[in-house]
């Protein structure tokens, strides 16, 4: 029972971690969520005169978080998995768990915020100098090996998604599901 335990402990603290990133992003108030702006409205009426161009900063969400496929999570990690669970967090996330030989691995996503909601989860989330800056994943990523598990934290500028992903291992399979959920998403 206590090594199940312990197995699972690194991925709720990330789950934790994501829930203290929206907790501290949720408090921007009224922002945080879609909106109709006034200049909105402005360019919508002015689109039928001039072309088809917006100024608004803030977006509606196109879509649910999706989790990787089997295959996809299979391809990323190099072994066989079962899953994934689902599970939904608040604001909008998603978390997905596979497990395989080694443990459990999961990605935690937000996908498609809103433009406040995500550079508020941006600016929040562990990275340097707590986690080495790490290339080719989304427009930004940190990664770190920890406790026999390695850990992805990723984002995605222009579908506004951040995701978190970890699994036991070294830390290349873990950049690679978290490439795969920030491509899906």
């Amino acid at each position: 029972m206590v090594g199940a335990v312990h197995k699972r402990t690194p991925l709720v603290a990330g789950v934790l971690v994501a829930g203290l990133v929206l907790t501290a992003c949720g408090s921007s108030g009224p922002s945080a969520g879609p909106t109709t702006s006034a200049s909105a409205t402005t360019s919508a009426a002015a689109a039928t005169s001039a072309p088809a161009q917006t100024t608004t900063t803030e977006a509606v969400t196109t879509g649910a978080a999706t989790c990787p496929t089997m295959a996809q999570a299979d391809t990323a990690l190099g072994v066989s998995d079962s899953g994934p669970v689902h599970t939904a967090t608040a604001g909008g996330g998603i978390v997905c768990e596979y497990t395989g030989p080694g443990g459990t691995a999961g990605v935690t996503i937000f996908a498609h915020q809103s433009a406040s909601v995500f550079t508020g989860q941006v600016a929040h989330a562990p990275g340097a100098p707590a986690m080495a800056a790490i290339s080719g994943v989304g427009d930004g990523a940190f990664g770190q090996d920890t406790g026999g598990r390695a850990i992805v934290n990723a984002y995605d500028n222009a579908s506004r998604t951040l995701v978190a992903a970890q699994a036991p291992g070294a830390l290349p399979p873990v950049e690679a599901l978290a490439r795969v959920a920030l491509a899906d998403n």
